[in-house]
């Protein structure tokens, strides 16, 4: 996340004396890296304020108004669209000649002209925030406070010149969010201390009123704090607190609002404020949203929430989404007199959840996402009602109610010297370790084991290697010796999973395959295209359209798609994809990454065969030997009866093999003959060996014969290619090919094909032998199953 902050306010909590530049420079190199300066001072000339006496509608123009200012010395009445003034609005006014910037190229600067606007003459301009140069909304017009001079020239207001400067802030650091976070930083980085003074503790000073906070889901808010503000005089903030927020790219709205907002910048707590009237009974509970609740949002949308979310209600209704954005039936509006001030701690999965549920992002969810610190309610509370006592008159009238005052446990972590001297290879001064540590807000007990205890806003210190690093970044890793190391280098154990994917994507590139990528993301209708239920993928959420609504389960349904897309180009095909599946873990919301490997083919010939001939010379190049097949169910629907198999190693499935259920791939348009073949990768991985043993080339050819025997239709493939092979010692090896079965054959008997290779490793084997062999086979299956020469 990128936080901007003026130079200036940082200066104010810790005294820097040196120029932005050098501070831009040292603090990336030893902090956060600054990405980008902005020199600020005034760019407009000829503005001044000036107070709106009257506003009437445009003769000719419904959209625009004619708008009468008093800059002091006189008044002038121009043309304006800003749609949020009113009289008695104290505003920045532009005489003909002032130099503004240009709404529509804000980089570059005009000069105001007199110009005729739908037969009106218009000579001076009211500025919006853009032509100000604070920021880029242009119909918001910048509002003064109501006893802002009139006629003051617009930039004796103004701050002294400032740098902004762009930080980028790591996701485990939300304490640098703010400018305390920062400031702490910049104490450590330049060896000075940090000037942070505590907000004074807010005291009773009104008529107590009512107020009852009651958390029911302390795992999802740990801390609730709440007080009321009665006397509250909603206006417009005094330009310095205006400043602060547009410099920070926040769009000032009223002293209330703009308070939160600052106390949001300062310390990095999120905070919320309610009118104290719309809350019915004065009652504030925080608890899990009831099903067919609804809330209007601050962003003026209706939001149907779900049980798993968490909100703020009062004895009605949600006023809040918790940790995301407030209702706008409880909000503050210019009519307010008693407030409510709320600063909570959220847990951090239960704001994800619901922001991204909602699809509702806001700067205070995206803070509660990275986890806060319990104790920083506490000192946004105090400084919200410091703030509301100096700009808004109004008095604390209830104590401030607190969920969890308990104080939570503190973290030490035990330190040795010799540790941190281990870690950088030389050794710094325990007092200026100490000076490092200290001044990052760390406290040091003990002698020879120190025992740190760890700032309450750094929950990304855990252990000893934390500390480490803390004091080599302040001390530099550029002061650290720069020497090639000495001793034998540590070998870094090789992902074997990684190793077999780049292998079997060789494998396969080199038959002629073509690597495919798909989405993880199918529709709905593509689950039930391939007979899929819905039930067995998961759903997302927040799908980006109607095609990409579930994680996919199984990688096939994409290639049959990919299959129907080109097969009218070529005529034969060659596709796999090696890719992860996601299944439903119904003990966690996360799903089941499950890598694997899919082929498909589409040939003009025997395609069942080349698919099975591919997965055995894949299996053999990965140094799989022991694998066996067996015939898969005939109810499995994915797969035509009688052609596809099983591959096992032992009990464990590797995968399968055969022919696409051709009712399947009509589905997608899909004429021919479809076979596949499928891996579980991660079992493929573990079972293949990087060592495989040597072979000779044989001396002598092999002789083959296909093979073809009519038997019953009960008896496996299996048990007659286990026949066959251990009928002769000159059989190599036996491919089964095919199972067909037809009338023609006669009933309950199908045709199994064999495709029979033999050798002799000291001699040609001649046709005779190999006759005489293949009689021999035949007999004995005639003998074993009653089988017949087909």
């Amino acid at each position: 996340m990128i936080r901007r902050i003026s130079y200036n306010w940082l200066k104010e909590y810790i005294g820097l004396k040196v120029s932005a530049q050098q501070f831009a420079s040292e603090f990336s190199l030893k902090s956060m890296s600054i990405e980008r300066t902005e020199k600020v001072e005034p760019v407009f000339k000829k503005v001044v304020t000036a107070k709106i006496t009257d506003i009437k509608p445009h003769p000719n123009a419904d959209r625009l108004r004619l708008v009468t200012v008093d800059y002091g010395q006189g008044k002038q009445t121009v043309v304006c669209g800003a749609p949020n003034i009113a009289v008695g609005n104290v505003i920045a006014f532009a005489f003909e000649g002032a130099t503004l910037l240009n709404p529509d190229n804000l980089s570059q600067t005009t000069v105001l002209k007199s110009v005729d606007i739908r037969g009106v003459d218009s000579a001076g301009m009211v500025c919006g925030l853009d032509e100000l140069g604070f920021g880029t909304e242009h119909y918001a017009v910048l509002t003064l406070p109501e006893n802002t001079p009139l006629g003051k020239p617009l930039e004796t207001l103004l701050v002294p010149s400032d740098q902004l400067f762009d930080i980028e802030i790591t996701s485990n650091r939300p304490d640098a969010m703010s400018v305390v976070g920062l400031v702490q930083e910049a104490a450590a980085v330049f060896s000075l201390k940090a000037k942070l003074k505590p907000p004074a503790k807010p005291k009773l000073k009104a008529k107590k009123l009512s107020l009852t906070v009651k958390v029911t889901q302390p795992k999802l808010c740990p801390r609730y704090q709440a007080v009321v503000m009665a006397g509250v005089r909603v206006d417009f903030s005094p330009l310095w607190l205006q400043l602060r927020l547009m410099q920070a790219g926040i769009r000032p709205i009223n002293n209330i609002v703009d308070i939160t907002n600052y106390v949001l910048l300062e310390y990095g707590q999120p905070m919320h404020v309610f009118d104290y009237q719309k809350i019915t009974d004065k009652k504030i509970v925080v608890r899990l949203a009831k099903p067919g609740e609804k809330i209007l949002a601050l962003d003026g949308k209706t939001y149907q929430l779900e049980s798993q979310m968490l909100v703020i209600a009062d004895a009605a209704k949600p006023i809040a989404i918790a940790g995301v954005m407030g209702g706008q039936d409880s909000a503050a509006s210019n009519q307010t007199s008693t407030i409510v001030f709320e600063a909570a701690n959220f847990n951090s999965v239960s704001v994800r959840k619901t922001a991204r549920a909602l699809n509702l992002h806001s700067e205070s969810s995206d803070l509660f996402e990275k986890g806060l610190p319990k104790l920083l309610t506490t000192a946004a509370i105090d400084r919200a009602v410091e703030l509301a006592q100096d700009l808004t008159g109004a008095k604390v009238a209830s104590l401030v109610l607190d969920s969890s005052p308990a104080q939570p446990k503190v973290t030490k972590i035990n330190f040795s010297l010799a540790t941190l001297d281990r870690y950088l290879g030389i050794t710094i001064p325990a007092v200026q370790v100490k000076k490092i540590l200290t001044n990052l807000g760390f406290k040091i007990t003990g002698t020879k084991t120190w025992q740190i205890t760890r700032p309450w806003w750094r929950n990304d210190i855990e252990g000893e290697h934390d500390i480490v690093e803390e004091v080599a970044r302040i001390y530099g890793y550029h002061n650290l010796p720069t020497q090639l190391p000495t001793g034998q280098m540590p070998v870094r154990p090789k992902d074997l999973e990684l190793v077999w994917e780049d292998k079997a994507k060789d494998v396969l590139s080199g038959l002629g395959f073509t690597e495919v990528y798909n989405y993880s993301m199918v529709s709905e209708w593509l689950l039930k295209q391939s007979g899929i239920n819905s039930d067995q993928a998961l759903k997302i959420a927040n799908p980006l359209s109607e095609d990409m609504e579930y994680l996919r389960p199984v990688l096939f349904p994409q290639m049959l798609q990919n299959i129907a897309s080109n097969i009218n180009n070529f005529s034969e095909l060659r596709l796999f994809e090696l890719s992860k599946t996601y299944v439903p873990n119904k003990s966690n919301d996360l799903p089941t990454e499950v890598p694997k490997l899919v082929g498909a083919m589409v040939l003009d010939h025997d395609v069942f065969s080349a698919a099975k001939g591919t997965a055995e010379f894949l299996l053999k190049k990965m140094g799989i030997k022991n694998y066996q097949f067996s015939e898969i169910d005939s109810q499995v629907k994915f797969w035509q009866p009688g052609s596809a198999l099983n591959i096992m190693v032992g009990n464990d499935l590797l995968g399968h093999v055969g022919l696409m259920n051709s009712n399947l791939t009509s589905k997608f348009s899909i004429i021919n003959s479809v076979a596949f073949f499928t891996f579980d990768f991660a079992t493929l991985a573990k079972y293949a060996s990087p060592v495989q043993a040597y072979q000779s080339i044989p001396q002598f050819p092999a002789v083959q014969r296909d093979l073809a025997i009519v038997v019953s239709q009960n008896l496996s493939w299996r048990q007659v290619e286990a026949l066959v092979t251990a009928a002769d010692g000159l059989v190599e090896s036996v491919v089964y090919l095919s199972t067909f079965i037809n009338q023609s054959i006669g009933p309950d008997k199908k045709s199994l094909a064999f495709r029979l290779t033999f050798r002799a490793s000291d001699r040609t084997l001649k046709s005779e032998e190999v006759d005489l062999v293949v009689k021999k086979i035949v007999d004995k299956l005639k003998t074993s199953f009653g089988a017949s020469l087909r």
